[in-house]
């Protein structure tokens, strides 16, 4: 049976992973339990753990020919960006006979097209097809996942660190379109609708997908706000993330405190680009109606 588990991990591209992993300790204080380098693939990355959610911050290694693999492609074109987001499956075999049922295209890490998906342990999406690269993997045999161990625990990020993170809340997907949202996440991955709402700038649907992540659709009305300029100039895919905080006051002390600029935009926070390698970060004390986690 085709069953989308726990989030995996959020891929993060970056020019400098160095520097990166220097700014997750400091602003976060992560827990990192992998740091590796993938000749196949030409880049080196880390898996970090920020509250409940991994990022994977990777860089490009500039070696002969980098500039055609998947990674480097990316790069070039977007630089410092969100690039896909992982989930774990159970049976990778049958999640592509699922997928593929749906038109998906499947591909392994190095870009070629999946033929036998019995002989790896992940399958990547074409971007084209579910309006942003998505990843789906059995749990790996090379590193352990410190959240699918007995007795992990939320309590030092929620109620020790000063950003007071409680959960991601939810992960913000473009679209020109929420009709092809609803196509893809309902129809394909079998997500739950929990919520709708609409603003002059925006509409957005909100789907909950396997055990623990709700994505928003959002589909920008107009080009004047960040949405909508991101969307006219990068096209449909990973937006943000925006993490539940339980005091966004003491959040906001700890990153002045930290020289990382931000602004209060509808009662959320939101940290400077620059200042995040190209991503797009908010903070919110405002739970998601309907959601199903609680």
């Amino acid at each position: 049976m085709f069953r989308i588990g726990k989030e995996f991990h959020l891929l993060h591209v970056v020019s400098d992973l160095d520097a990166a992993d220097e700014w997750y300790d400091r602003i976060f204080s992560v827990r990192r339990f992998v740091r590796n380098y993938m000749k196949a693939a030409m880049r080196k990355a880390s898996l970090v753990i920020l509250g409940d959610f991994v990022m994977e911050p990777a860089q490009p290694v500039q070696q002969p020919g980098w500039e055609k693999s998947a990674l480097g492609k990316f790069y070039s074109r977007f630089g410092e960006h969100f690039h896909s987001l992982a989930w774990y499956v159970d049976d990778l075999r049958e999640t592509c006979r699922v997928l593929s049922e749906h038109k998906l295209r499947l591909f392994d890490m190095v870009g070629k097209p999946v033929t036998d998906p019995g002989r790896g342990d992940a399958v990547w999406t074409h971007p084209q097809d579910t309006h942003a690269a998505f990843e789906f993997a059995v749990a790996p045999r090379f590193f352990i996942d410190p959240r699918l161990q007995p007795g992990w625990s939320m309590e030092f990020s929620r109620d020790q660190h000063p950003l007071g993170i409680e959960r991601a809340s939810h992960i913000t997907m473009l679209f020109g379109n929420l009709t092809n949202a609803r196509r893809l996440y309902q129809d394909a991955l079998g997500a739950k609708l929990i919520h709708e709402q609409e603003s002059a700038h925006q509409r957005s649907a909100f789907f909950a997908i396997g055990e623990d992540t709700v994505i928003e659709a959002a589909q920008p009305l107009s080009t004047s706000s960040p949405e909508g300029r991101e969307l006219e100039q990068a096209g449909e895919g990973i937006f943000a993330v925006t993490f539940k905080t339980r005091n966004l006051e003491r959040a906001a002390g700890h990153l002045r405190a930290n020289h990382v600029r931000f602004e209060l935009v509808d009662n959320s926070l939101v940290i400077n680009r620059d200042d995040a390698f190209g991503m797009v970060l908010r903070f919110t004390e405002q739970a998601l109606p309907n959601d199903p986690r609680r």
